[in-house]
């Protein structure tokens, strides 16, 4: 059952300050948090999404520099989530364990080479996204109308690279402190061989390489002023 104060409230004023939301799978986003409604940071939160509201926690408020994803504009806060509402967030986690042992029964069933890393459900129960990583375009048409019959409501399922499979489960990185992608970068960057090089660091795989099995992504920003790059030419590996 869905809490009582699952539905959306009136339309508010969607102006306000970008704060940093981060949802289930570590997955960063650009909010705007509405003039008048006073939240600070590590603040469960109810955000207005794709047919319906999603939960998510503030990590940052003072967001206001970053610039927002051009495919992606900033989703408005609606309000603090209830204590109910963590207690369902929490149910749906548990859920979600299930909910990809059927999807990877019913790839396997299907044939498809495809690797399934993750299952979210969305808040309100309006959509279960479906995460998986392959080689090449993946033709899943009758997957999704399989497991629309099983679950019951819309289905989606979306191609991720390993970068961003290794950021939805987070870890503890070589220097000892999580993730990169799992803590604060909204946005994956080229990373190359070359930004290693200027570091003059060793350039066994061992050394530069992260959970992910690519270059690691602090290449990008470790060292005096960053590493930008310069030549496309040399770039070696991308993100």
């Amino acid at each position: 059952m869905h809490p009582e104060s699952l539905p959306v409230p009136p339309e508010i004023e969607r102006e306000g300050r970008l704060v940093q939301v981060c949802f289930k799978g570590h997955r960063i986003e650009l909010c705007s948090l509405p003039d008048g409604l006073d939240l600070g940071a590590c603040q469960p939160v109810i955000v207005e999404a794709e047919r319906g509201v999603d939960l998510g926690t503030i990590i940052r408020l003072d967001a206001g520099r970053l610039t927002p994803h051009p495919k992606r504009p900033p989703r408005p806060i609606l309000r603090a989530a209830t204590e109910e509402e963590l207690r369902h967030a929490d149910r749906l986690r548990e859920e979600e364990e299930e909910t990809l042992r059927v999807c990877r029964d019913r790839v396997e069933a299907f044939g498809l080479p495809m690797r399934t890393v993750d299952a979210e459900h969305q808040f309100d129960g309006n959509r279960v996204t479906f995460y998986f990583v392959a080689d090449g375009r993946i033709d899943f048409r009758a997957l999704v109308r399989d497991l629309a019959r099983i679950f019951r409501t819309r289905i989606e399922l979306r191609q991720i690279h390993q970068r961003e499979a290794t950021r939805r489960h987070g870890g503890i990185g070589p220097c000892g402190r999580g993730l990169c992608c799992a803590s604060f970068l909204q946005n994956f960057e080229p990373v190359t061989l070359k930004m290693a090089k200027r570091q003059n660091l060793a350039l066994a795989p061992v050394r530069i390489s992260g959970m992910c099995g690519r270059l690691l992504c602090c290449l990008a920003f470790n060292g005096e002023g960053g590493c930008p790059r310069e030549d496309p030419s040399e770039e070696e590996e991308e993100a």
